[in-house]
């Protein structure tokens, strides 16, 4: 299980690393409109590992990325339609359409990263197959 919560851990504070400076780089940005996001992002690492360690052990570690894109799918629905972080960010509304696609691309994305914490996962368990 620490294999798991090491794995996650690491691809998240990696991923918020790498986002963090896309975001400082974008002009115009103020952190008044986005003040909530560094706030969630402390517990990103915390809730991957913790997801990682309530894998189903049938889940292991082949259907990984399914695992992690349904943490996604709540992630993008709670930043996308409860929180309206969008809106935040751009300062206007913005229509549920287009928040209800950013939930589909965050879904993928999370898909994407838990890829990357299967590899982890087998490479801390020294194993390289299934």
């Amino acid at each position: 299980m620490f294999q798991r919560f090491a794995a996650a851990t690491a691809i998240a504070s990696i991923a918020i690393a790498i986002a963090a400076i896309v975001l400082s780089v974008i002009p115009g940005l103020s952190f008044e409109r986005i003040y909530p996001v560094p706030i969630l992002w402390c517990c990103v690492p915390l809730a991957w590992g913790v997801w990682a360690v309530m894998t189903p052990s049938a889940w292991m570690p082949k259907r990984l990325p399914l695992w992690g894109a349904i943490l996604g799918l709540f992630a993008g629905s709670m930043a996308a339609l409860v929180l309206n972080l969008p809106s935040r960010f751009l300062g206007q509304p913005v229509p549920i359409a287009a928040r209800a696609i950013a939930v589909l691309v965050m879904t993928l994305f999370y898909y994407l990263m838990w890829m990357l914490v299967r590899a982890a996962c087998r490479r801390l368990a020294g194993t390289t197959s299934a």
